[in-house]
């Protein structure tokens, strides 16, 4: 067979639809750019790793790690892409091709989408004054939520992309959200009240917090729930929306303690007496550790009784030591009332009787 013969067969011969020279040229299409592709996955990246390293922000370290992550078969896929080119191509393989590209690089830019918020979601819990578990748990809570959000939207870039009518599935989501929403409003509510909790931070973990019916330390935040250590010991698990519900005190930033007792004395007491009983008291106050005296005064007179309302400072949140301070006081002003003959008073009735 002569040249012209050889080149005859090359330019008209059809092979599936295709000439044997552009079966070459598609295979030569694709060693240059698998080649290309070869290039920046090794050369490109290396170079812009050693740039990366050289700067203070870890937000391109990232964006290399991103890139770097990308699969040898995603840039064959790309340079059989480019190969096809310059072929003639049935439909249904057009058709195939770009489905499997679709998919190939929808999951992609999943992956890289995920990891851009954990970047973002980590940055700003770091930015608040949370403990190693809370931030855990905090990241991980936003993280389910914002992937469920993420799949969401690439099932319908992918449902679009494949010719299916987005409107009416978006349609169909309102409708059945809509009855979703109304059959787990409890739900919703919790975990709308759980970002409430992380943005407007009325607790974090660690914190001792009081209500109506609990009172205990916050050991971890959920996106449904909150546990609370006991004072007895046990684990009390509360909904979110139920905890925010409800009035809270939170000891957590407490600096001092302010403390009110109220004294009883006899009405058989002298008023001599009566007079120094305030500055008794104050004496009692001035003896403790941590403390400071606000006032005493004589405040009512009672069934069977006379009253003195005490007010101190005690410049510690701690509440052991809150209790051993109040133990003091109450010693010293038993020790001064037994040195002066005043006696306290307990509930007692007195009958007259006329004859």
């Amino acid at each position: 067979m002569g040249a012209n013969s050889i080149t005859s067969w090359f330019d008209t011969s059809l092979i599936l639809g295709n000439t044997p020279a552009a079966y070459g040229f598609a295979a030569a299409a694709f060693a240059v750019a698998l080649t290309l592709l070869h290039l920046v996955k090794t050369v490109g990246i290396g170079r812009l790793k050693a740039l990366a390293e050289k700067t203070e922000t870890d937000l391109d370290d990232i964006a290399v790690a991103l890139i770097d992550h990308i699969h040898w078969f995603e840039y064959q896929l790309i340079a059989f892409y480019i190969a096809t080119r310059y072929l003639q191509r049935d439909p249904a393989f057009d058709k195939a091709l770009k489905l499997v590209i679709l998919f190939v690089f929808t999951y992609r830019a999943i992956a890289i989408i995920q990891t851009l918020l954990s970047y973002w979601i980590t940055k700003l819990a770091s930015k608040r004054e949370l403990s190693a578990e809370a931030k855990a748990s905090v990241v991980n809570s936003t993280q389910v939520i914002m992937r469920a959000l993420v799949w969401v939207a690439a099932i319908l870039f992918v449902l679009e992309n494949m010719g299916v009518n987005i409107s009416a599935v978006l349609a169909g989501l309102g409708i059945g959200g809509v009855a979703v929403a109304l059959a787990s409003q409890a739900i919703l509510g919790d975990i709308f009240n759980f970002f409430v909790i992380l943005l407007d931070k009325p607790f974090i973990v660690g914190d001792f917090i009081v209500t109506d019916t609990i009172s205990g330390t916050v050991e971890h935040l959920g996106l449904k729930s909150i546990r609370v250590r006991s004072l007895s010991g046990e684990l009390l698990i509360v909904s979110n929306s139920k905890l925010l519900g409800v009035e809270v005190k939170n000891y957590k930033h407490m600096t001092r303690r302010r403390i009110v007792i109220k004294t009883s004395v006899t009405y058989q007491t002298p008023l001599e007496k009566l007079k120094l009983i305030p500055g008794m008291i104050k004496e009692a106050v001035a003896g403790l550790e941590k403390t400071a005296f606000d006032r005493s005064n004589l405040s009512g007179l009672g069934d069977f009784s006379i009253d003195f309302e005490t007010v101190y400072l005690v410049e510690s949140p701690d509440y052991a030591f809150h209790m051993k301070v109040q133990e003091q006081f109450l010693q010293a002003v038993i020790a001064k009332f037994g040195k002066e003959g005043i006696e306290f008073a307990y509930p007692t009735q007195t009958l007259f009787v006329n004859k």
